[in-house]
């Protein structure tokens, strides 16, 4: 089998303040760990808080710390140094080749979207509640299963268009894209992008983030590869 692994995101338009924050690290055990956080201190947006608990978690992961323990641990420590003031949406996906799972993590009521053979649909998290302002995340565990992909968004894609009675339909743009050929995991995550950035008339509302996580039948080659684009804006 092999783990493929993507992320596309684009930040608000026409605005300097950005709260979303994702990054990617291989776990020390086995496996990668996908964390993405959306920040606010005093209310307003705040990509430092998110980064500060994106960096705080990685460097927990890193140390052998498991998901949720982090989680904790990450979201305890920034609500006490920030009085309560700061606000953290934050979601881990990994693939933990120790435990041979897929985990689940989170304290928000994100969705996460499944697809396999084709067919989307979205995960039933039973016990998540909007729990933003606490410090317990929900934990969730499933088995590794070839062929499975797992999709997870930030709110900027799940509101991309409803302030023009146009909202996205996430699981069904999804389902599209598997009609013909199964699409590389970088082409679902960047057609996703782009039809929430086309639901917004081309103005991202808010930051957007799109994560896709697949487990393959078969590996292509043994060598492992990580690609990042990053735009540089032009200097004025």
């Amino acid at each position: 089998m092999e783990l493929q692994a993507t992320i596309s995101k684009v930040d608000r338009f026409s605005s300097a303040e950005h709260g979303d924050k994702v990054e990617i690290i291989e776990r020390p055990r086995g496996g990668i760990s996908i964390i993405m956080a959306e920040g606010k201190l005093g209310g307003r947006r705040s990509k430092a808080i998110a980064m500060k608990a994106v960096h705080s978690v990685l460097t927990l992961i890193a140390s052998g710390l498991h998901d949720g323990a982090a989680s904790r641990v990450v979201l305890s420590n920034i609500a006490e140094e920030h009085l309560g003031k700061a606000q953290i949406s934050l979601s881990i996906i990994s693939c933990d080749l120790e435990s041979h799972s897929i985990v689940i993590t989170k304290n928000n009521t994100m969705p996460v979207l499944t697809v396999f053979d084709g067919e989307a649909e979205f995960l039933r998290f039973d016990s998540a509640t909007d729990t933003d302002h606490c410090c317990a995340p929900s934990v969730f565990q499933f088995e590794i299963e070839e062929g499975r992909n797992f999709i997870l968004v930030s709110d900027g894609i799940l509101q991309a268009g409803s302030q023009f009675e146009q909202p996205l339909d996430l699981r069904a743009s999804v389902e599209s894209l598997f009609e013909d050929d199964e699409p590389t995991v970088q082409e679902i995550a960047d057609a996703i992008l782009n039809q929430a950035i086309k639901q917004d008339l081309g103005r991202p509302r808010d930051d957007m983030t799109v994560t896709v996580l697949r487990i393959s039948p078969s590996p292509s080659t043994s060598i492992r590869r990580e690609c990042v684009f990053f735009p540089i804006p032009d200097s004025d």
